[in-house]
Order: structure tokens, then C-alpha cells, then sequence
């Protein structure tokens, strides 16, 4: 039996898995902002019932890092969770290997494997949720670097043409500009309840120029962008659609598809990387 754990911030998913990879009934609690491990531990706990885990496979909000797999300084998350060994502690507890994976890569190789790019063989996928995080999957794997892709960490509009602070410490990210914590910081109201079109419209406008950004650097079978921000879907899309085809030049347009998956598809990317 694999156990995989997605963090996020602003919630907390376990389930268990069997031999198919797929993700069982998941339990769902609010981030804390004490006893990060603790409270994990008692999720897995409550979803595996007394059966020992195999392996553990873990989603988790960047930076982080791999070689440690630990937790350096997650920019949307409680102090609690920064400089978290979340290997070494739960690998002790559990007796078994324990990986961790950006949410991003992980929910990347879930569209690839089952969702909105299956059969690609290259995906960029964007999560528009509290922050904006990015994975690229090329054949199967997830691109990594030296420490992770940060897509959302894309600077748009610079501090010296008075970009918005951004929570990395920047100016102008993609993240500060349409990020849930964005739109709820620069129109008073949270993504779920904005109905303001112009906002959307300009919402559209910056996730369309990075849309365009992985466009030029990885030229992937497709695009899939997900996340919570990604239920107002039909508020933003015209003006993103719109923005690809016009800042799009040298290279053909992909398809840019909402993902299918649902909120477990972290579950099932980081399930499947544990698979090998």
C-alpha cells in the first residue's frame, strides 16, 4: 500500500493507494499553522487503518529541497512549515521510502497520465490556486532543475515600472498579479465571489503572457492550467485566449485546456512518480 499527502495553502489531502496507483477516498484538512507533521501523521493514520505503508509519496508547495526532502521556505505557507524535514520524520515513522515532489510536477504528471494532456508527450501546467505554481513534463517525467521550475515566479511587470510586491520577496510575479491571494489583495474580494468583468479581463490578460512565456521556452504538446482560481474558468478565458493569440508570434499555438482532473490530481501525479 503507497500513502501520498498533498500540501497546500490552505488545505491538507491524504489518501492511500493499492496496486492500480490511483488515490482512495482522500481526508481533507485546513492547513495548520502548528504541528504541520503531527497533523499529518494523523491523516495518514486515519486513512491507512493499522496497514503498513510501502511507500509514501509527498506534493509539496515550493521552494523545497529534493535532496533533503524538506521544506525550505514556501512563500504561502505558515512559518511553521519552513525548514521541514518532512522525509527524514515521516520516513521514521512510517519505516518506508518517503518522496517528495513540487504540486505542481505532480499535478502535471496526473494530466499527462489521466487528465486534459493525456497522450502528450510534453505539458506546461500552470496551478492557479492561493499561489501559481508550474510544472513541465516531458516523456512521462517532470522537468527539474537545480531546485524546481517557478513559473509563477515569472516577473511581468518589474519593480522599477511599480510592479505589485510579490510574497517571494519580487515585484510584478505572475503570482501577485492573478494568484487567489492576488485578486483577493487587488479587488477586495476572493476569486470565487469577483464578479467584476474588467478585473477577470485583466486577470485573462497576465495568465495569457504566461501562457505565452512557457509557449516560447518549452513549445509543449499543450497547455493545461488548474487550480481553484481555475472555477471562474469562463471569466478569464476570452481575454487569456485572446492575449495567446495576440502575443503569440514564432510558434504555433498549442491547445491551453482547463484541467479534468479533480482536487486529487496531486494525489494521483505524486502517486505515480512513486510508482516509477
Amino acid at each position: 500500500m503507497l500513502g501520498a499527502i498533498d500540501i497546500g495553502g490552505t488545505k491538507l489531502l491524504a489518501a492511500v493507494a493499492g496496486d492500480d496507483r490511483r488515490p482512495g477516498p482522500a481526508v481533507r484538512r485546513p492547513t495548520p499553522a502548528e504541528r504541520p507533521v503531527e497533523t499529518l501523521m494523523e491523516m495518514l493514520d486515519e486513512v491507512r487503518g493499522g496497514k503498513a505503508l510501502e511507500g509514501l509519496a509527498v506534493a509539496v508547495p515550493g521552494p523545497f529541497d529534493r535532496s533533503r526532502g524538506a521544506l525550505v521556505n514556501p512563500p504561502n505557507m505558515p512559518p511553521c512549515w519552513r525548514d521541514l524535514a518532512l522525509a527524514e520524520r515521516l520516513g521514521e515513522r512510517y519505516g518506508c521510502p518517503v518522496l517528495l515532489e513540487n504540486d505542481a510536477n505532480c499535478a502535471a504528471v496526473a494530466e499527462v497520465t489521466a487528465g486534459a494532456a493525456r497522450g502528450s508527450e510534453s505539458c506546461v501546467y500552470f496551478t492557479v490556486s492561493t499561489g501559481i505554481g508550474t510544472g513541465v513534463v516531458v516523456h512521462g517525467r517532470p522537468l527539474t532543475g537545480r531546485n524546481d521550475t517557478e513559473g509563477g515566479h515569472q516577473v511581468l511587470w518589474p519593480a522599477w515600472l511599480g510592479g505589485p510586491p510579490c510574497h517571494c520577496g519580487g515585484h510584478g510575479c505572475l503570482e501577485s498579479l492573478a494568484s487567489g491571494l492576488a485578486i483577493a489583495h487587488r479587488f477586495g474580494v476572493d476569486a470565487e465571489h469577483l464578479d467584476d468583468p474588467a478585473a477577470w479581463e485583466d486577470v485573462g490578460r497576465w495568465l495569457g503572457l504566461g501562457v505565452v512565456n512557457a509557449i516560447a521556452l518549452h513549445d509543449p504538446d499543450v497547455v493545461v492550467l488548474g487550480g481553484g482560481v481555475c472555477q471562474r474558468w469562463e471569466r478569464f478565458w476570452p481575454s487569456l485566449s485572446a492575449t495567446v493569440d495576440s502575443a503569440l508570434f514564432l510558434q504555433p499555438r498549442p491547445p491551453v485546456r482547463r484541467a479534468t482532473l479533480g482536487d486529487d490530481r496531486n494525489l494521483w501525479g505524486a502517486l505515480a512518480l512513486a510508482g516509477g
